[in-house]
């Protein structure tokens, strides 16, 4: 038959002092989710303002030359570049977005795991953490590839160049 009940490894209880600690993780992960969160509007904000911006330079800067703008496309150019800038923006805002969620949905459970003493949402805070540190890993060891291949890239190159 089998058992049904769970049992701890270590038999672990939260003390006063684990509480205190675990209650003030809950304050500063809230603070940074939130302050997070507004910078994630600000990035989005942002990148209409840099789209517009990149494209009036790349469309003002082509007036300086000899070429007729027609000629070259530079204002199509102009628009796709802002176009791909606020596109870059959006896309980084949302990367940061889901962090800083889940810091948030883990900070808001945890406090009230502790407030209540309930061990269900002390599970539901756990788990939200447990994401927020897969996402943060899975995100670095594609940042930690990128750079890598990057690196590969810019050695072959060098070498070729020196041939």
């Amino acid at each position: 038959m089998a058992e049904t009940s769970q049992s701890s490894l270590f038999e672990l209880s939260l003390d006063h002092e684990s509480i205190d600690h675990l209650t003030e993780t809950a304050r500063w992960g809230k603070f940074l989710a939130i302050v997070g969160f507004v910078m994630c509007g600000l990035i989005a904000i942002l990148s209409f303002f840099m789209g517009s911006l990149v494209a009036a330079s790349m469309t003002a800067g082509s007036s300086f030359s000899n070429i007729p703008r027609e000629s070259v496309g530079i204002g199509a150019l102009g628009a796709l570049g802002g176009v791909f800038f606020t596109a870059i923006y959006l896309v980084f805002a949302a990367i940061y977005f889901f962090p800083c969620l889940f810091l948030y949905n883990f900070s808001v459970r945890l406090k009230a795991a502790l407030r209540a003493n309930d061990q269900v949402k002390l599970n539901q805070s756990l788990k939200a953490q447990k994401i927020l540190f897969r996402y943060v890993g899975i995100f670095t060891i594609v940042v930690v590839s990128i750079y890598g291949v990057g690196l590969l890239i810019v050695g072959v190159v060098a070498m070729l160049a020196l041939h």
